[in-house]
């Protein structure tokens, strides 16, 4: 499924990289957040998801955007993940834009 403004998904993960050193990943975005503990990382992949796709959708940028595949490296990562029975994180964002995006957005257009 390619994603498009209206409608889509991301899947960010986290997986231990080193000792104390953790990476976010977000697949469909190409985003990477880097830290020191699971949940601080996972909140910064999660933030920085959420506003790349505020942004597409605010900037009305193309939604070529919004299939930027991670490298396939991270990929892998994600099915070795998957495997093991560890974290998986799919985000629909369809709920999401309609209650809380659209609204806030055309709040603002109007405004401006």
């Amino acid at each position: 499924m390619n994603n498009t403004k209206k409608r889509g998904q991301f899947t960010i993960f986290v997986y231990r990289e080193k000792t104390n050193h953790y990476i976010g990943i977000c697949l469909e975005f190409d985003l990477v957040e880097e830290g020191k503990n699971v949940p601080k990382v996972m909140e910064q992949i999660q933030e920085a998801s959420i506003g790349y796709l505020k942004t597409v959708i605010k900037n009305n940028l193309d939604d070529d955007l919004l299939n930027k595949k991670a490298p396939q490296k991270y990929w892998r990562k994600y099915q070795e993940l998957l495997k093991l029975k560890e974290r998986e994180s799919a985000i629909p964002w369809e709920e999401f834009l309609r209650k809380c995006l659209y609204p806030q957005v055309l709040r603002e257009k109007c405004n401006a």
